[in-house]
């Protein structure tokens, strides 16, 4: 009986032991995939900037490509982006110089989910509001004449960054939404009389988003 009683104990002392050492493996495995992992990803309550270099015609905050975002948690992140595209066009005649400036600009604040994806891949969806105006400034010749539009509207993205170092990371992302552009307001000056236009009808465009550019982002 007492054999019995010793070799129970054995195989009890036996199994508590080898339990001990799986926990203890599986426990240092996680904490390693875990450091792997935030070895590249940020993890929550962090800054960061991104911007687009666009292959066609160079860098440009057209499209809204510069964000600045701060991480909520490892699958939320709020994001705020900026566009800025101005295009001068010189048009020169004999007796004279007239200038056409058309300036466009957007505010596009939004929120991200990102997925799990791997130790360096981290696909994401997400929204965004889009509020920003549109001028045109025609000058040099008689009449002067401006005109300006707001437009307002939400997209939805998707995309994926890929971190080729910890915080540093290149990415790509597309998009569909809509746009609603109200009526244009039109001041034309022609010497000290200038004329005010409202046009009360509205567009809506419906569009996909596709920007052909790479974007490069730092969390800081």
């Amino acid at each position: 009986m007492r054999k019995l009683i010793f070799a129970t104990a054995a195989l009890l002392s036996a199994a508590t032991i080898s339990a001990q050492e799986v926990i203890e493996a599986q426990a240092q495995t996680e904490s390693a995939t875990v450091s792997t992992a935030k070895k590249f990803k940020p993890g929550s309550e962090r800054f960061g900037a991104e911007a687009g270099f666009n292959f066609g015609s160079g860098f440009g905050l057209s499209g809204g490509t510069l964000n600045c975002n701060y991480t909520l948690s490892d699958e939320l992140m709020i994001r705020l982006g900026f566009g800025l595209d101005v295009v001068k066009d010189v048009d020169k005649t004999e007796n004279e110089t007239s200038h056409e400036t058309t300036t466009s600009f957007d505010i596009k604040p939004g929120i991200v989910y990102s997925f799990t994806g791997t130790d360096r891949l981290e696909p994401y969806v997400g929204g965004e509001v889009v509020f920003g105006f549109d001028a045109n400034h025609n000058e040099g010749n008689e009449p002067d004449v401006r005109v300006s539009q707001k437009h307002f509207g939400l997209n939805a993205v998707s995309g994926f960054n890929v971190y080729v170092c910890q915080d540093l990371y290149v990415g790509a992302e597309v998009g569909f939404g809509f746009l609603v552009v109200p009526g244009k307001v039109t001041k034309t000056e022609n010497g000290t009389q200038t004329d005010e236009s409202h046009d009360e009808g509205h567009t809506t465009h419906i569009r996909a988003l596709c920007n052909p550019a790479i974007r490069i982002g730092w969390k800081f």
